[in-house]
Formats: structure tokens, sequence, C-alpha cells
């Protein structure tokens, strides 16, 4: 239907077909109105027959056209027109003068400073239009333009997305190119940005070895390897850092391969200066180390404060307890093995005597007042000095007076002689 020599819109000669693939034919034209060499993608008629197809594959257009990168190829028109009766959408871009990178490939594979350089080239590329909610679907070395300087361009944005947003399928046909799908492109999951880091992946494999990752008679059996295979290991002569790259990129779970196309070109130029050098932690391990690293500091912070406020608690929960509510009153072993009987300490420092409370219907003897504790201050056990105390009397009065009197001594003793049991200071003996 289409061949050199024919005008699209009245403006666009086609002079020689450069490519094509399941979505459609590159050509190389001329441009008759600004007189310059442009690309025409023509799209299969079978997407061109589709309106929603269509309209998407037109407002992706526009979105590429105000992408500007020095890794995208511009976008110059959009356009429809009817050809020999079928109606032709195209889409006209930048031609790039340079070879593509599948023809490079057939003559030789690259170095890996030369793989990591160009991943890095694609990524940013990648990263650029992925920023504004364009994902490629399509990344392979047919669509990678290495021009003289060396520098790449990436292809064919518009019409990957568009046929991504739309998810159809032509008969016999493909919307990615069976070897760079991606295993969720194959399962109709959703479709992401990590499609594009994947199928960037299968390049760099392809740039070191000299060929696809996976193979089969069929794209079925290719697909099928994506989904289940291991990835075939790359020759020994590989350094590290490459293949760190190229092993991350191809994981099979999107969440597990680097997070954008920019994480994966930072890591390809790391690897491209220093190749053999050991790659970065992965962010996800780095993340699970620092949350460790500080619920560890958390625990141990709980176990220092619970030692350290233990001391209190205990101080707390072992008050002085008051005195016994007992008609008998409280004595305390004195130095010398001498009970001595607890009272109230005295607001001027000394301790007052307390004697024991008058029992009922038993009438206490004048002169020996009763003195109840207040409840408003708590008991306290004197300390005599055991040296100067003196033998009690019977008669209620002590019979020696001490060497050195102490003003803290109590002014009354006991009326009987301590035993080893406690004895009443009254009679009768409550």
């Amino acid at each position: 239907m289409l061949g050199a020599g024919t005008t699209l819109n009245d403006r666009y000669l086609l002079t020689e077909r450069v490519g094509g693939g399941g979505m459609g034919e590159v050509w190389r034209a001329t441009d008759t109105v600004l007189g310059r060499t442009v690309a025409v993608k023509v799209l299969m008629p079978a997407l061109s027959e589709d309106a929603a197809f269509l309209q998407r594959f037109q407002n992706e257009a526009r979105a590429m056209a105000t992408l500007r990168h020095p890794g995208v190829v511009d976008v110059y028109d959009y356009g429809s027109c009817e050809v020999g009766g079928r109606q032709v959408t195209f889409l006209v871009m930048e031609f790039v003068e340079g070879e593509s990178l599948d023809k490079h490939l057939r003559r030789a594979a690259l170095d890996p400073v030369a793989t990591m350089r160009l991943v890095a080239e694609v990524a940013d590329a990648l990263a650029a239009a992925h920023a504004q909610g364009i994902v490629h679907r399509d990344v392979k070395p047919a669509n990678l333009i290495v021009r003289a300087d060396g520098s790449v361009a990436l292809t064919d944005f518009g019409i990957a997305h568009s046929a991504s947003a739309a998810q159809l399928t032509a008969t016999g046909s493909m919307l990615c190119s069976a070897g760079y799908c991606a295993p969720e492109m194959a399962t109709s999951s959703e479709i992401t940005p990590a499609v594009d880091v994947y199928a960037l992946g299968v390049v760099a494999y392809e740039c070191l070895t000299g060929r696809l990752p996976y193979e089969g008679d069929t794209p079925v059996q290719i697909i099928y390897k994506h989904l289940h295979a291991p990835v075939p290991p790359l020759p020994p002569e590989v350094p590290r850092g490459p293949r760190e790259v190229v092993a991350r990129a191809l994981e099979k779970a999107p969440d597990r391969r680097y997070s954008s196309a920019e994480d994966m070109a930072r890591a390809a130029r790391t690897a491209m200066t220093s190749p053999g050098a050991a790659p970065a932690p992965r962010r996800r391990r780095a993340m699970s180390a620092m949350l460790a690293t500080v619920l560890a500091m958390l625990v141990t912070a709980g176990v220092a404060a619970m030692v350290w406020m233990r001391p209190a608690e205990t101080a707390q929960q072992n008050p002085v307890l008051p005195p016994a509510s007992s008609s008998e009153p409280h004595t305390s072993a004195t130095a010398t093995g001498r009970p001595t009987e607890a009272g109230n300490q005295a607001s001027d420092g000394r301790p007052t005597r307390v004697p024991p409370p008058a029992v009922s219907g038993r009438p206490s003897p004048t002169g020996t007042p009763t003195v109840s504790p207040s409840p408003t201050d708590p008991p306290t056990t004197p300390s005599p000095d055991p040296t100067t105390e003196p033998e009690p009397d019977p008669t209620g009065e002590p019979t020696d007076e001490p060497s050195e009197p102490d003003p803290h001594e109590p002014t009354q003793e006991p009326t009987a002689k301590p035993t080893g049991d406690i004895q009443c200071s009254t009679t009768p003996c409550p």
C-alpha cells in the first residue's frame, strides 16, 4: 500500500523504508514545506481504524511534543489521511543520523564500560518521559539510535505508550517485543515504568553477551521463560558492578527492580566508573536495617529506664508503717540488748514517753497522764545513748542520775526493770 514516492497530507514524501514492527513502519521522508528530512512512523491499518486508540495516540503525541531531552527524539507532527482507500495515521519525528543499536550488535557485543554508559543515557531519557507520565513500553535495540558522536536517542515513544493506554492487541502482532517483554505485561497486570526498567535490563544483557537472555521458537515460549525461568548467568569476565545492574533490572517482581529509571541511571554510572566495586545496598534492605537499629535502641532505652526507676519504686512500695495499735507499748532493743519504749518526737526534738492507753473500766493512776499519739505526726523511735541509760526504779523515779545528762534522753524511765519481757508501768497491769 505504501511505498517510495507516496505523499502523506500533500506534505511528507516517503523516500526510504528504514524499519518496521508489530505497530507499523518507519520511513525516511522529506518535509516538502520546511525542506528537511524527517522520520515518519505509520501505524498499522488495524490500529488506524480504532477511534479510541487514535484519540489516545493523538493525546500522547501532543505530550511527547512537549518533552525536551537530548536522549529523546523530537516529535514534529501528527496526521491522518486516506491512501489507496484506507485510512493511514502517522507520526512525524526527528530523523536521527546514525545507526540503530540492533545493527551494531549484529557485528559485535559491547564492553562493560560502553554498556553501562548506554544504559545510563537511555535511563535518563526514560526518567524524563516517566516524569510526564509516559511509559515507553517497547524499549529495544531497534528503537535506540546511536548517533555519530556515540550518544543514544530513544524513539517510538508515542506509539508504544498509546498501545499501553488502550490495552489493544492486533491480529498476528504484539504490542511489545517478546524478547524484551516484562513478566507483568504477559499477565495483564498494571503497566508501570518498571516495564521499561526491565526492558532496558534485557538490552544491557544483550549488549554484554551479544544474545538475548531468553530465546525460543515462538513468542509464547519466550514469554513463558520471562515468567518462570531464571536469568542465565553472564560471562565470568563481566565485572561485579555491571553484573549487579543487569541482575536487579531483570527481577521478575516489579518491586524488586530499581524503583525508578533515575536510580538505574545512577547505578549504571557507578558501575561504569568503578566496575569492580561492591554495589550499593538496596533501599529496602537499608531501610530494614535502619528500622531494626532504631528498634534495638528503643528496647535498650526502655530496659535502662526500668532498671533506673526500680529503686524509687521499691522505696515507694515499702513505706514506714505506724506503730501497732496494741495495748502494749512498742519496744526496741538498744545496743546493750535492753528494750526501750517508743514514743512520739516532741516539737523541740526531745522524745516524749507514751504510756500504754487506759483500759475501759480501770482508772488510770493520777500523775501519769495518758498521751495518745497524734495521727498526723508519724512516730519515730528515739535513739538514746546506751552508755548513759539509768536503771529504772519501781517507784517511778530514777535512783541514779546519769553522769552526763543528755538533752535527747527521755525525762522518765520505765518503772520496772526489764527482764527480757515487757513490764507494765501501772497497776493493775492491763
